[in-house]
């Protein structure tokens, strides 16, 4: 197998969310270090092109994404600045750049099949709703039964996994496993310092991952490596981060043979396992 590299995003704001979508295309969001504004991009997957960027809702602060649907991004404010809670659902179209419409009266739950589920917090109980997905409309009034919601939120949750989604997991240094990326990746322990554990992906005779260096001044590099493992060759290497106080072991994912990695924090790196 071989990796390509296809281009490096920078807006100069940190990443906190990265978004594959269903139509090839990423959603980012990302935020000012020293206003802690938040501002969204979107980007053509295979290409890099900018559909927009930094683009920014009336509220600059204090908002989020609940997920994407089609050429759909639901987003909501917070109740208070500073708590989780949610409030409002604004549904933005990528295609026109565009509002199409806000309501402050409900909370996201999901999105399934064109309608947004969504509920109201009354005094003792949350009431549910369904909306049109296209215009807000109340199209279904499902009373106070949570039941129909856990159901979709299920059979969602099991559709996730069929959209090829990829995430490393730790490898177990205690392990005596004789597969030759377990051999491989125990030479990696034994040649160098490493803090915590290391998170590994194989695909075929493809090794992604990624481990936490101890330098000098007892700070931590995060390095992430790509390895043919049927030719012993080291295809890409990348310092994702450096003079770290904490582990980052969540740094890369897979998604459609495509691999995506931040560095320093404000850099997404994108490149097609090939």
């Amino acid at each position: 197998m071989k990796l390509k590299k296809l281009y490096k995003h920078d807006n100069k704001k940190q990443i906190w969310r990265i978004l594959p979508t269903t139509n090839k295309k990423i959603v980012l969001e990302e935020r000012d270090a020293t206003t802690k504004e938040v501002f969204f991009s979107c980007i053509d997957i295979e290409s890099g092109k900018k559909i927009f960027s930094q683009f920014q809702m009336d509220e600059k602060n204090w908002i989020g994404i609940e997920t994407i649907y089609n050429d759909l991004i639901f987003f909501h404010a917070y109740s208070k600045p500073d708590m989780p809670t949610h409030k409002s659902i604004i549904a933005f179209d990528m295609s026109s750049k565009k509002t199409l419409w806000q309501n402050d009266n409900y909370v996201f739950a999901l999105v399934n099949d064109d309608k947004v589920y969504c509920y109201q917090q009354r005094f003792e109980n949350r009431v549910y709703f369904a909306l049109d997905c296209l215009t807000g409309n109340v199209v279904e009034e499902l009373g106070n039964d949570v039941s129909i919601l856990n159901q979709l939120k299920e059979k969602l949750d099991k559709e996730f996994w069929k959209q090829n989604y990829l995430f490393p997991e730790y490898f177990n240094r205690n392990e005596n496993g004789e597969e030759l990326h377990h051999k491989y990746l125990k030479q990696v322990l034994s040649d160098n310092v490493v803090k915590g554990e290391i998170s590994y992906l194989k695909i075929d005779n493809l090794l992604l991952f990624n481990y936490h260096e101890v330098a000098k001044n007892n700070t931590y590099s995060n390095i992430f490596t790509a390895v043919d493992l049927a030719k012993n060759k080291i295809l890409l290497e990348e310092t994702l981060d450096k003079n770290l106080v904490n582990l980052m072991p969540e740094s890369f994912f897979v998604k459609d043979n495509f691999l995506f990695l931040i560095v320093d924090k404000t850099k997404l790196l994108v490149c097609k396992i090939i």
